[in-house]
């Protein structure tokens, strides 16, 4: 096989300049290939860093119910196969005064044990105290306490979106929180507008109550999400089932379009 792959790429001395352009062929070949395999290796590259980051900090699949109370203690036998961790949830929409500066914020309502299990927390860049999340405690994102300039034990002021009715009118809730920890997802538009609570103070902050919590799943296999969305949905099928790439399905629209294009 040498002798006779050699002997069509080396030309003969007669044939000199057949040699030059096999060289400048190989060249080219060679660099066509290199620049393919680098510029697929960059976007998958930056394609998993993205996920690995989205995966972080928000849940796998999340199940909303509609009327009917999620009971964890009724939950499919498959969908235990497929899950690490079933975390109960609630959050709302409310405004964070700190001095003459207010903010509008995402509270998220955690059980202080289930906060623990959040991959958010697990890491290294948390800050902070991770199975204190009770009463009113608060642990926001690092962005956000550069832009308030809030340090850990700092106190801050959230009005709810819920109110209380009196003579005068619905007047909005009023909390004073305690910052307990810092975290960073590497994401600045969650660093700077989502914080974390206690469940039980965000129902009562809100006016919401058990049958409101959603179910939130931690897959074993994040990736491979559209075939376990489908077993989920077929154990709720009378809830509303959602999943991380349902919630950012522009942005890996967009990504995929790019990497067509280059």
């Amino acid at each position: 096989e040498k002798e006779i792959t050699f002997r069509f790429l080396k030309a003969r001395k007669k044939d000199g300049f057949l040699n030059v352009i096999s060289i400048f062929s190989f060249i080219g070949i060679g660099l066509g290939v290199a620049v393919l395999i680098i510029v697929m290796s960059v976007m998958n590259g930056f394609r998993t860093e993205l996920i690995n980051k989205i995966v972080g900090f928000n849940s796998h699949i999340t199940v909303d119910p509609y009327q009917n109370k999620i009971e964890l203690d009724q939950v499919n036998s498959n969908l235990q196969s497929i899950s690490k961790d079933l975390i109960l949830s609630n959050s709302g929409e409310a405004i964070i005064i700190k001095d003459k500066t207010s903010k509008g914020i995402i509270l998220r309502g955690y059980s202080d044990t289930d906060f623990s299990k959040l991959e958010l927390v697990k890491n290294k860049k948390f800050i902070g105290d991770e199975n204190n999340l009770i009463k009113n405690f608060i642990s926001i994102g690092k962005e956000l306490s550069y832009s308030l300039n809030l340090n850990i034990g700092d106190d801050i002021t959230i009005m709810s979106s819920s109110g209380i009715e009196t003579i005068i009118g619905n007047i909005p809730k009023q909390k004073k929180f305690t910052v307990v920890s810092v975290f960073e997802s590497g994401l600045i538009d969650f660093d700077n507008n989502i914080a974390f609570i206690n469940l039980s103070t965000l129902e009562e902050f809100f006016n919401l109550d058990e049958n409101d919590r959603n179910l939130e799943i931690y897959l074993n296999n994040p990736k491979n999400i559209e075939s376990q969305k489908e077993i989920v949905q077929k154990i709720f099928n009378n809830e509303f089932v959602y999943s991380w790439a349902d919630m950012n399905s522009s942005l890996f629209s967009a990504l995929k379009v790019e990497r067509n294009v280059m």
